[in-house]
């Protein structure tokens, strides 16, 4: 399981990590703590690369690589995926620019449709410290 003051991201993402272009990250359903991998506004945590994915389900954990980048999450809220606007997607990863290719992101990495998180996604805006 995942320390709650660590946040992972996928291998793909490691450059714009290191690059500190990546400020914005969508996750599926209610992620603001105590919720379930929950976060709070200013609060300090870990970004984490996954090296080998796990599985919630099966109760595999995920490989890391080396890398750990503190950050601060500046914002965090929660939406319907329909009322995220244009500059919600601004400092997110290039893959995912608008509603289409964010719903059709979650789905591959979650492996089911928003749907099954009541159609909310968590939108983090962070910092980099350091």
């Amino acid at each position: 399981m995942l320390p709650r003051d660590e946040m992972a991201f996928r291998w793909r993402y490691r450059d714009l990590l290191l690059k500190r272009t990546l400020t914005t990250v969508f996750r599926p359903g209610d992620r603001i703590y105590p919720n379930w991998r929950g976060y709070c506004e200013g609060e300090i945590v870990t970004a984490r690369i996954i090296r080998m994915p796990g599985s919630d389900e099966r109760g595999v954990p995920p490989q890391f690589d080396e890398l750990r980048i503190p950050i601060r999450i500046r914002a965090i809220s929660v939406s319907s995926i329909d009322a995220l606007g244009r500059d919600a997607f601004s400092g997110s990863s290039p893959d995912v620019q608008d509603r289409m290719s964010l719903a059709e992101h979650l789905r591959h990495i979650y492996g089911r449709p928003l749907s099954a998180f009541g159609n909310q996604v968590t939108r983090i805006a962070f910092a980099y410290i350091g």
